[in-house]
This record gives C-alpha cells, sequence and structure tokens, in this order.
C-alpha cells in the first residue's frame, strides 16, 4: 500500500460554501491540500467524503469525477515518487508533485484539434472492431449533418447541456430518428469526448454532467416460446437443404443464447464432457461460457455427425429465417409499438416476418427465465453483467408475468396446522 487518501471540509459548520481539502496519510507522512474546490456543507457525505447526489445539487457527478480523477492522480504520484526512491518519501517533494494535480495548467497541444478531427483521430487509431466503427461513423456523419445545418463547427468546449438539447432536438425533429438511435449516438459522443479528455485535449467534462444521458425505448420484439421451437423442430425440411442447415443453426442458438458471432465459430472440439456440454470463449466479451446442451441440440449433432451446420452470412440468415417462418403457425399479428420523430404508432406483423437470428438469444433468456431458472444462472451464459440489462432480454406479457406469481407461496392459502392429540 501507498498510503490514503480522503477529503475533508476546512469548515463542516460553515452556512455558505467551505473549501474542499486533500489530505494524503502514509505512516507517518501527512499531507494536507486545497483542491481548489469547494462546496456548502450540507451538500456533503462526511461519511463517504464526497458530495451528495441529490436533485437540489445537481453537480454533485461532476463534483465527484473530478475528486476521484484527483486520487487516482494522487495515488499514482506516490507510487512514481515512491518507485524512484526505493520506498522512501521525500515530503516536501511529494508535496509539490501534488500541486499539478489539483491545479492543472493550462493544456498545450501541438494540433489544434475540433471535436470532429478528434473524432476522426479516435476512429483512425481505435482498435474497436468492425461493427463498433460502423456505429462511430455513423455518429461522425450526423454530427457533421448537424454541424452544416447549423453553420457552425464544434469545438470540444461546445460539448455541453446546451449542445445536448440542441443535438436532441435536431434529431427528434430534423432527422427523425427513434430513441434507441438518438440513444446510441449520444453514448458514442460521451466515447468521444472520453478520449478527448484522455488525450489531454480538452477539460471541458460537459458531457459528464447527469442530464446529459442517453434516452431509451425498450425494444417492442418478439421471442420464440417452447412450443414455437419444437414446431420448427419438426419440420420435414428434406426437400431444402439449406433451409434444414438454418433452422438447425437457429435451433442451437435457441437453446444456448449465442450470438451469431459465436454460433459460427462452432466445432466438434468445443463440446465437451461426452457432448454434454458446450465451452466457447465469446467474440464479443472475450470471456468463457460453459453450456448444459438440451435434448434438441443433441439431436441436431447426431444429425451432422458430431459437428454443426455450416453458418452462412448474418443477413442471408436473416432472410432465410423469414422463408422457414413463413408458415400458418407463425401467421400471428403482432402489434409493435414504435416510435420516431417524437411520435408514437401502432405497427402490425405476422410474427414469423419478425425473427431474425437475434431472436434466438431473447427466446433462450425468456424460455429459461419462464421455467423458473435463476436469473443470475441465464446471466452466466448471456454474459449479462446487471440484472437491468438482462430484463431486458426477457419479452413476457402482463398475463405470464401474473401466472408465474400466482404459483408463488406468497399468493397461496397456507395449510392449516394440525394440533398433537
Amino acid at each position: 500500500m501507498a498510503g490514503s487518501v480522503t477529503f475533508i471540509l476546512k469548515d463542516p459548520q460553515a452556512k455558505n460554501e467551505t473549501p474542499i481539502y486533500l489530505v494524503y496519510w502514509y505512516k507517518d507522512t501527512r499531507i494536507k491540500l486545497s483542491t481548489g474546490e469547494k462546496i456548502d456543507p450540507d451538500n456533503w457525505n462526511p461519511e463517504k467524503h464526497r458530495a451528495r447526489v441529490t436533485k437540489q445539487f445537481d453537480q454533485a457527478e461532476n463534483l465527484n469525477t473530478r475528486l476521484k480523477d484527483i486520487e487516482t492522480g494522487i495515488m499514482n504520484t506516490v507510487r512514481d515518487h515512491m518507485t524512484k526512491r526505493a520506498g522512501v518519501i521525500i515530503l516536501d517533494q511529494l508535496t509539490d508533485e501534488f500541486r499539478p494535480i489539483l491545479k492543472p495548467s493550462a493544456i498545450k497541444t501541438v494540433k489544434k484539434h475540433t471535436f470532429l478531427s478528434a473524432v476522426k483521430e479516435y476512429i483512425a487509431t481505435t482498435n474497436k472492431n468492425p461493427r463498433t466503427i460502423v456505429s462511430y461513423n455513423s455518429t461522425l456523419n450526423t454530427l457533421t449533418d448537424y454541424q452544416n445545418a447549423n453553420s457552425i463547427e464544434l469545438s470540444m468546449e461546445d460539448i455541453n447541456m446546451d449542445f445536448y438539447e440542441s443535438f436532441m432536438t435536431y434529431l427528434l425533429t430534423i432527422k427523425k430518428f427513434a430513441p434507441n438511435t438518438i440513444g446510441g449516438h449520444i453514448k458514442q459522443i460521451k466515447v468521444f469526448m472520453n478520449y478527448c479528455l484522455d488525450k489531454g485535449y480538452t477539460l471541458n467534462r460537459g458531457h459528464l454532467h447527469r442530464k446529459f444521458s442517453k434516452p431509451e425505448e425498450t425494444a417492442d420484439t418478439i421471442y420464440l416460446n417452447d412450443n414455437d421451437l419444437l414446431t420448427l423442430y419438426e419440420l420435414d425440411l428434406s426437400e431444402n437443404k439449406k433451409l434444414d442447415r438454418v433452422r438447425d443453426l437457429f435451433l442451437i442458438g435457441c437453446y444456448t443464447g449465442l450470438r451469431f458471432s459465436d454460433l459460427s465459430q462452432l466445432s466438434p472440439d468445443k463440446f465437451i464432457k461426452n457432448g454434454t456440454r458446450l465451452k466457447v470463449k465469446t467474440i464479443k466479451t472475450g470471456e468463457t461460457v460453459v453450456i448444459p446442451l438440451h435434448w434438441t441440440i443433441k439431436e441436431i449433432l447426431k444429425k451432422y455427425n458430431g459437428g454443426t451446420p455450416r453458418p452462412i452470412s448474418n443477413q442471408r440468415m436473416n432472410d432465410y429465417l423469414k422463408k422457414l417462418c413463413d408458415i400458418e403457425h407463425f401467421r400471428e399479428k403482432v402489434v409493435l409499438n414504435k416510435t420516431k420523430g417524437g411520435l408514437s404508432f401502432e405497427q402490425k406483423k405476422e410474427k414469423g416476418q419478425l425473427v431474425t437470428v437475434h431472436t434466438a438469444r431473447r427466446s433462450f433468456a425468456t424460455n429459461m427465465y419462464l421455467a423458473e431458472v435463476p436469473a443470475i444462472s441465464i446471466m452466466k451464459i448471456t454474459g449479462h453483467r446487471t440484472e437491468r440489462a438482462f430484463m431486458k432480454y426477457i419479452k413476457i406479457t402482463q398475463e405470464q408475468n401474473a401466472d408465474k406469481l400466482s404459483v408463488h407461496p406468497y399468493f397461496i392459502k397456507p395449510l392449516k396446522k394440525v394440533g398433537n392429540k
């Protein structure tokens, strides 16, 4: 350990704002310096040594981020200081090394960047996967359109709440984007601004404001229940080998929860423990998952002599899935609620025409959940890190939820106790 950092108020009893001090401790060494920040004691949490996050104090998150950055900078400086001096602290020197962290000098850059030139630099140098690069370029194009529409050139200092409100209005009224599309662009802008901060191109933290957030709309999608999957499994596709392979690969996805990228890399060596488990290192997250095999998958593996169907492209598979599900069983009309340009409307489509490769993953999560498999066990396979993100995948109706709750002990009359005779 290289000591500890905490933050205290100069005067906790002050009636108005009071300075926030940094206190660094290491054995007998104590350094106390002003952070340059001030706060009203009513907005300070003395137990957590941070600002209280409340509606009344909307700068709390920005201030806490600043204090966290200071803490990280101090600890990194201490480690470097001690490494160079064989574990010994020279108090005056260390104190001097703390000061630039608390009061950073104006940033000088060799190259003067606009916001979009920095975005282009980031896209050109990042090692993100190709799909993410596509989404970055989409946001870059949208920002370029916004600049042209307003006859401006965005600087990094422009990215604040005024920009946010103007950009949101532009995306809603001019572009008429759906909430999730808008949310994607806001998310990417925050990524770009974090890059600018990390590179030292700006000190602006406007994008970290709590209201600089991405809007979300729960996707109105479908899942296939166990009866739907059994119907697909029992289809006689002996006359159409391509549809036969697409059906089989799709069913493997429905009973494993794997993304298309992972379905495409399946090979016999990934089926372990005498063909009772599937062990895969997922491409998107890099995590290894182990999945017990459903009886349907075991039957499919036999059909391919222990292997799996040859994959095709994502788009072609989606096209074939529409043909596969063009049967009476999937003619049921589904009502979708959509939002575009700030307006909500309903859209009706046949269930079969809404089936995509990703439906397999949603079907897996929903069917497992309805079968009373603990959410944490399902998340171990799907790779969701939070229950909030996981629950977006669960596509059950209010009636299904009520049916599920009705068998809970809370809703069942307890049996009367029989007394001892």
